[in-house]
């Protein structure tokens, strides 16, 4: 997965003042926005909550991996982080904090079941969970899943890149 393309500094928050599922996704919408002329974020967070209504998008772990396809040419995702947790139907009865949104292209259905699944796997992890709860800044946040998910595939891929 290409987190560079999927996240943007512009579409993560760090612990915003919101206090309700719908707000969260309220603003999400707004994020995912961002960067797509052709959509409104009204329209995106109509899509957010007619999936979550088929099912819960949370995970476990204080984690919701809220999704929709839509008519964009690319995949883009929103990240949310909320200093206290908002309830949501979860696994585990925990108050979610962590929301990674995402859309996909509506023709691009398949790959977005390994999206899901790839994001899930990895942000159902506790220790993880706890430590991106501890970030303060959109940049901290973005570098983090950036290393995360695109590895560099060498040792010393980063000190050359400096």
């Amino acid at each position: 997965m290409d987190m560079t393309t999927l996240l943007s500094a512009a579409r993560i928050a760090c612990k915003p003042d919101v206090s309700s599922k719908k707000r969260a996704f309220e603003q999400l919408a707004e994020m995912l926005a961002l960067g797509q002329p052709n959509l409104e974020a009204e329209a995106i967070f109509d899509a957010l909550t007619n999936r979550e209504k088929l099912g819960s998008t949370a995970i476990g772990n204080g984690v919701a991996i809220p999704h929709a396809c839509m008519s964009i040419h690319q995949p883009c995702g929103a990240l949310l982080l909320l200093e206290d947790g908002v309830k949501m139907d979860t696994p585990d009865k925990k108050p979610v904090q962590l929301f990674m949104a995402i859309l996909v292209p509506a023709n691009q259905a398949p790959d977005y079941s390994e999206l899901i699944t790839q994001l899930t796997s990895t942000l159902i992890q506790k220790s993880l969970i706890e430590q991106i709860c501890c970030y303060q800044d959109t940049q901290t946040m973005l570098d983090h899943f950036l290393e995360l998910f695109d590895p560099p595939s060498h040792p010393f891929a980063g000190a050359l890149a400096a």
